[in-house]
């Protein structure tokens, strides 16, 4: 319960925080948590909830009985790969943009190639947007109606969202402690950055700073109900929780490579039109928050069950 309540404390924290930071600031921390929330999301999903929803990848051990943990090395070239997909598409755009600086000639065709290429990456990061839970991008039209509905469908699709978070981190600790710390560092290195995008789209469809918060708190409050019924599910024994762990290993892939990953992409895309050095230091902090959150999963993954809590 106690991570639980700090999880759901984050708009609050964050609101705190960003007062005493510039904007410049507060964009990078934003930066290095989305980053951050994609290493630890995918690992989390990789590293543990994925190998407990198939126990027997988890049980294999050597002939002094000593657990193996052969199945973290799999889960290792699987998110190289994802990685290495993501790396290459950004150093292309990166090394687009170099030859786009150090030629003189700017012809027709390739300003028409270059801005059919922006829109075409500006619609694809704003479908990516529109279908995720975490959508930051709402635009809003005159009228109390149509602010009342955008405003409802971030209340409760954040209910959804920390219900759904709360199962995973229930059924984790009903697992073990450290699987439950596990899940816990990955939904609260995705949630800060995604609860501060929330209350400033309700602050900004017509809320308060106070009612955003009072709102954003209710909708949190689905986390402890998810919670009790993780805890339940857990306490059933492995045949059950496995599903959950199933369930929340899919949830925890699609919003770290659906609908975060995006959200990195277009951001090193919108940084780069600044410029070069701009983009590349971007794309540092993401990859310094993206590995950052794969190795603590990985040392979670790997390591935690040998420490006593």
């Amino acid at each position: 319960l106690l991570f639980v309540t700090i999880i759901n404390m984050c708009a609050v924290v964050g609101i705190g925080v960003m007062r005493y930071l510039t904007k410049d600031i507060y964009n990078q921390v934003i930066t290095l948590f989305v980053g951050l929330g994609v290493g630890s999301l995918s690992g989390s999903s990789f590293y543990h909830l994925l190998p407990q929803a198939h126990p027997s990848l988890v049980e294999e051990a050597d002939e002094q009985g000593r657990l193996t943990h052969s199945y973290l090395h799999m889960a290792h070239f699987s998110l190289i790969g994802v990685y290495l997909f993501f790396m290459c598409d950004k150093i292309i755009k990166i090394v687009l943009e170099m030859r786009k600086e150090s030629s003189n000639k700017t012809g027709t065709n390739d300003i028409e190639l270059l801005k059919l290429e922006n829109s075409a990456g500006k619609s694809m990061g704003d479908q990516a947007h529109g279908i995720c839970v975490h959508d930051h991008s709402v635009e809003f039209r005159a009228g109390d109606s149509a602010i009342a509905a955008v405003a409802w469908m971030i209340i409760f699709g954040d209910g959804f969202h920390n219900f759904i978070d709360g199962i995973s981190i229930g059924a984790s600790f009903a697992e073990s402690m450290y699987s439950g710390l596990s899940i816990s560092l990955a939904v609260l290195a995705e949630e800060f950055p995604h609860e501060l995008g929330d209350v400033a789209i309700l602050v900004a469809s017509g809320m308060n700073l106070r009612q955003a918060l009072l709102y954003n708190l209710l909708s949190a409050i689905t986390c402890y109900i998810g919670f009790a019924i993780g805890v339940g599910i857990g306490e059933l024994g492995p045949d059950v929780s496995k599903y959950a762990f199933a369930l929340a290993g899919g949830m925890f892939l699609y919003i770290s490579l659906g609908c975060m990953m995006p959200e990195m992409k277009k951001a090193m895309e919108e940084a780069l039109n600044v410029s070069l050095r701009r983009g590349a230091y971007v794309l540092f902090l993401q990859s310094v928050g993206l590995f950052t959150g794969l190795f603590l999963m990985y040392f979670m993954a790997r390591y935690g069950e040998e420490f006593s809590i």
